[in-house]
């Protein structure tokens, strides 16, 4: 169906490529537009491997060699906290999801995020790799990740319930660099429509910016009537 259909996931989803891949299949989509910069696209390209070694490196100066065995190892992966830094530092589900359904259906995939966004979070990798902050993060992320997307999905579910939210207060607190980001990511997906117009355009990213309240990415939108499904709920 012609039009604009805004999905939202959950970032750093262990079962999120699954899923994305399959919402695809039934969303029939002409263009794909993606939650995500080329900034961060070709950092990760090129320091993946680097930063997964420097993940590790940093767990064996904690645990040592013999402390981290494969089975001790797998079960901090599966933690929030290690296994979001690792979901953080690998290209992202939602990126994997859309190229293959791109490059298998021969259709457009555009990244509008913007760079400088990414600039900011990725200068802060090194920091965020030191033993002391891994440690920190293994000693106060201890929920199981699969528990912890489970949870945001329902949350996401409850305060978008029936296409408005369900409780009285913002759910963003927004700042000039998020206020930036949206409208910047509106405009370019505004274009992107103009541009295929009549076609049907599947915007994929967070949640939160589904959220109904002045300067999100669909209050900023909201002319064009999008769509808004939750990634679990297809």
């Amino acid at each position: 169906m012609p039009g604009l259909t805004l999905l939202g996931t959950v970032h750093r989803d262990p079962q999120g490529l699954v899923r994305l891949v399959q919402a695809l299949k039934g969303l029939n989509a002409d263009v794909i537009t993606l939650e995500f910069s080329t900034y961060g696209l070709r950092y990760r390209l090129k320091k993946k491997g680097a930063l997964s070694y420097s993940l590790l490196r940093g767990l064996h100066e904690l645990y040592g060699t013999d402390g981290l065995r494969l089975g001790a190892l797998k079960k901090l992966m599966r933690m929030t906290g290690i296994g979001g830094i690792r979901a953080f530092l690998d290209l992202p589900f939602e990126y994997k999801g859309a190229s293959f359904h791109s490059r298998h259906n021969g259709i457009p995939l555009y990244c509008v995020d913007i760079s400088s966004f990414s600039r900011r979070l990725l200068i802060k990798v090194d920091e965020l790799l030191e033993p002391e902050n891994l440690n920190k993060v293994i000693t106060f992320e201890t929920a199981l990740l699969r528990e912890t997307i489970t949870r945001e999905y329902n949350q996401a579910e409850t305060l978008l319930l029936n296409g408005r939210q369900s409780i009285g207060k913002h759910l963003i607190t927004a700042n000039k660099v998020w206020e930036k980001r949206e409208r910047i990511m509106a405009s370019r997906i505004r274009n992107i429509a103009a541009r295929y117009a009549g076609r049907s355009i599947v915007h994929i990213g967070g949640w939160q910016h589904l959220a109904v309240q002045p300067g999100t990415l669909f209050s900023l939108l909201e002319d064009l009537t999008p769509k808004r499904v939750l990634l679990r709920s297809i």
